[in-house]
C-alpha cells in the first residue's frame, strides 16, 4: 500500500559519515601510554632513589650540630655517637652507659678517644656541669665522622 503522503519518506539534510582513521585511535592510545609510562618512571624513581649512607647522613647531622651552642652540641653529638653505633654494633651496644658505652664507643670507631681522652665527656659526663669550650674533641670527632665511611 501506498503512502498517502509523498514527503513523508524523505529524511533531513545530513553529511555523509566520516571516515574513522586507525592512526586516531592509534595516536590516542600512543599518547596514553607514554603518560602512564612518565607517571611509572616518576613514581618509581621518587620510590626508589638511594638514600644517603650511614656516614655520609652522620657527617651531614655532625656538621649541622657543629654550628650549636656547647652543651647543645653535645647532646647533638651524643645523639649522633648513639644512632651510628646502633647501625653498627646493633641495640644492645647502643644502650650501655658509662664504661661500657666508651669502650663501645671506641670498638664502632677503632680509637681510645672516648676510654681515654677528651671524648670520656660522652660516656660519663654529659650531664655534669659543661667544661670550655673544647675545640680539638670537635676536631677529633671530626676526624672519625670523616673515617667512618671508609
Amino acid at each position: 500500500m501506498q503512502q498517502d503522503d509523498p514527503l513523508a519518506g524523505l529524511r533531513a539534510l545530513h553529511l555523509p559519515p566520516q571516515p574513522v582513521s586507525f592512526w586516531a585511535d592509534f595516536g590516542v592510545a600512543a599518547a596514553a601510554g607514554l603518560g602512564l609510562a612518565l607517571i611509572v618512571a616518576l613514581a618509581l624513581r621518587a620510590l626508589l632513589r638511594p638514600r644517603p649512607s650511614l656516614a655520609a647522613a652522620a657527617r651531614a647531622e655532625f656538621e649541622r650540630a657543629r654550628t650549636l651552642p656547647a652543651p647543645e652540641r653535645r647532646a647533638a653529638q651524643a645523639t649522633i655517637l648513639r644512632r651510628v653505633v646502633r647501625s653498627r654494633a646493633g641495640d644492645e651496644a647502643a644502650r650501655a652507659t658509662g664504661a661500657d658505652w666508651a669502650a663501645a664507643l671506641d670498638g664502632v670507631f677503632g680509637t681510645d678517644l672516648f676510654t681515654a681522652r677528651a671524648g670520656r665527656v660522652f660516656a660519663d659526663g654529659l650531664y655534669a656541669r659543661p667544661p670550655a669550650e673544647d675545640p680539638e674533641l670537635d676536631r677529633e670527632l671530626s676526624v672519625l665522622f670523616a673515617k667512618l665511611g671508609r
